[in-house]
């Protein structure tokens, strides 16, 4: 085959039988006939018809890839044995046409004027078709000839506009030649490289599962030095072809350069199917491109050619190697992190008990705030007493990617989250200011002893400070500090359970008493049974507390029930650090004097 480094010299044709018959050809991407060439490149924005396509053949610029003829017209191929089963019907054409030397590549025939690129009509006899096929990798070409087809003239013939082209001059006639040998390439290598083109996963279709195994040997001892002498392909035209792609894939891709960008190119094989136009288009160029480059870097790993420079060898200018698929300078959430999107939560909002985990929802959804579980979480503790160090480790403690060179911080691999803590003012952790603050400094020494587990000796305190945020109730828990002794009195009558036999009198004089003594509603069912529950206590309550809400909304003068104002912080906070980008600073040497102490 020919070398086409340069496109001086790159006319010479190039048969495409050789790669059609490459051992696992077309088992990803099946042949295209022309009907389902001209569909793939109607979604990438070229409108072709078969008159076009007659008239590319004709010129020599877009010729199909292989033909099933009727009768002999080339010698019999001995194939390798089947070693998958073919379920493409014209991938069975093509094998059984090339055993019987049926298989001829038109680019090197002589030209067949009455070669028709049409689908069957009626006056075919049953079973007819064209017995043209294309690979999908000869799509690359059509972005790099829309102006030629822009020249196009239609003229009705029957009834039906017919193309007319005029003759391609030599730097497209070469140009055409260059993007077949890549189609051919591309096609042989398809199978090797395609299904492990995201490093993190194997996806291998067309196949069925028992192949799986006979892939996995095929991967193993395919050998790129005898491919690349076989097909007269070197390591630097493989990357100077993929380079080309690349170049290519950036000046038309709509998408500009930065996260959104990063984000298209992590999409896998499924995902690419909802691309279209110019962007479908660019995808195309940047897979074909990766798998050139993979070839390289076996070629490279076996002491062909050149390694392939890694992205970080440009620094900060833009070359095409860091367009490339592979090429990811970030983590997903640091992408997701730039746009606005990480599904990590910008706050977690802790609460005690049931009753303020069923109202924190309902009074989102009363103030108007989207479903948007990425900006606050809310995490029940289920008591006061509960040790907080390995919730603060797990919900605020951030994690490092790596430190910034030149800087004195390092990069955040997910977005910072604050630890929000709202609970009642009694046990051994927040019944009094000092019991808070050294709950606090605990927290804070966990979050600490993280982030030194990954390198990081001198966070910046004031920074970390702002990761912890505890709140406690009025009153000594939730339900006085938001409702009056009525309200708790009729929501526990409308509860309809326990009572112990209570009047409303009684349970008033109950409530009326606790609230006096400093003590949780609990105590007043304390000797109940069966107790109220608190979930639809909490129901029974939550009129109310809406009540007050709207109250508030219609007259600025009555304060905010301290709930609200707790889930509005929350929520103001998580916009303000939605959109940010964050790094986490050193603490200066002389102003670090060891960890923080919980003493303090």
């Amino acid at each position: 085959m020919t070398d086409t480094s340069s496109l001086e010299g790159a006319g010479a044709k190039t048969s495409t039988l050789e790669a059609a018959c490459e051992p696992w050809s077309f088992t990803q991407s099946g042949p295209l006939r022309t009907g389902d060439f001209i569909r793939q490149a109607r979604e990438r924005g070229m409108a072709l018809d078969p008159s076009l396509l007659r008239e590319l053949y004709r010129h020599g610029v877009l010729v199909p890839f292989a033909q099933v003829r009727d009768h002999r017209a080339s010698p019999p191929v001995d194939l390798v044995a089947p070693q998958f089963a073919a379920h493409n019907t014209f991938l069975r054409e093509l094998l059984q046409a090339a055993r019987l030397g049926r298989l001829v590549d038109p680019a090197m025939a002589a030209y067949q004027p009455r070669l028709r690129f049409d689908e069957r009509h009626h006056a075919d006899r049953p079973g007819w078709w064209n017995g043209l096929l294309y690979s999908r990798y000869q799509l690359l070409l059509l972005p790099e000839i829309d102006r030629y087809l822009g020249r196009a003239i239609f003229r009705g013939k029957l009834g039906l506009p017919v193309a007319r082209l005029p003759a391609a001059d030599q730097y497209l006639t070469q140009l055409a030649q260059r993007y077949r040998t890549i189609a051919g390439v591309l096609t042989a290598l398809e199978a090797r490289y395609l299904p492990n083109l995201d490093p993190e996963w194997t996806r291998i279709s067309r196949v069925d599962e028992r192949d799986l195994g006979r892939w996995v040997q095929y991967r193993k001892n395919f050998d790129p030095i005898d491919f690349s002498a076989r097909f007269a392909y070197t390591a630097d035209q493989a990357r100077s072809d993929a380079e080309l792609l690349l170049v290519r894939a950036d000046r038309i891709d709509p998408i500009a350069s930065g996260p959104l960008r990063q984000l298209v190119r992590r999409l896998p094989p499924d995902g690419r199917k909802h691309l279209q136009g110019p962007a479908l288009v660019a995808m195309d160029y940047r897979v074909a491109a990766e798998i050139l480059l993979r070839f390289c870097e076996d070629l490279a790993e076996r002491g062909v050619g050149s390694p392939v420079p890694a992205a970080a060898t440009f620094g900060m200018s833009w070359h095409p190697l860091r367009d490339r698929l592979s090429c990811r300078d970030q983590t997903l959430d640091q992408d997701l992190m730039d746009l606005g999107l990480s599904p990590h939560p910008r706050v977690v909002l802790a609460v005690e008990g049931q009753t303020e985990e069923v109202h924190v929802p309902l009074v989102w959804k009363a103030l108007g705030y989207p479903d948007a579980p990425e900006l606050v979480r809310v995490l029940r503790l289920g008591g006061v007493d509960r040790d907080l160090e390995k919730v603060a480790a797990l919900a605020a403690a951030p994690l490092i990617r790596a430190r910034l060179a030149g800087h004195d911080a390092w990069q955040l691999a997910k977005p910072p989250t604050r630890l929000l803590v709202a609970v009642d003012p009694e046990g051994r952790h927040f019944e009094t200011d000092q019991k808070i603050a050294k709950t606090r400094a605990k927290l804070l020494a966990e979050i600490q002893s993280v982030l030194k587990a990954q390198g990081v000796d001198r966070p910046n305190r004031e920074e970390l400070d702002e990761l912890i945020e505890i709140k406690t109730w009025s009153q000594r828990c939730y339900e006085f500090s938001h409702f009056e002794d009525a309200e708790l009195v009729d929501a526990i009558l409308a509860v309809g359970r326990g009572r112990n036999g209570c009047n409303r009198a009684q349970l008033l004089q109950a409530i009326v008493a606790t609230r006096a003594a400093g003590k949780d509603i609990k105590e007043v069912w304390s000797q109940w049974t069966p107790k109220p529950s608190k979930v639809e206590l909490a129901l029974a309550l939550w009129p109310r507390l809406e009540a007050k809400i709207e109250a508030c909304t219609v007259d600025e003068a009555i304060p905010l029930p301290e709930i609200v104002e707790v889930v509005q912080g929350a929520y103001a906070l998580a916009q303000q650090w939605r959109y940010l980008s964050f790094v986490l600073s050193e603490e200066p040497r002389d102003a670090f004097a060891g960890e923080p102490s919980s003493d303090s």
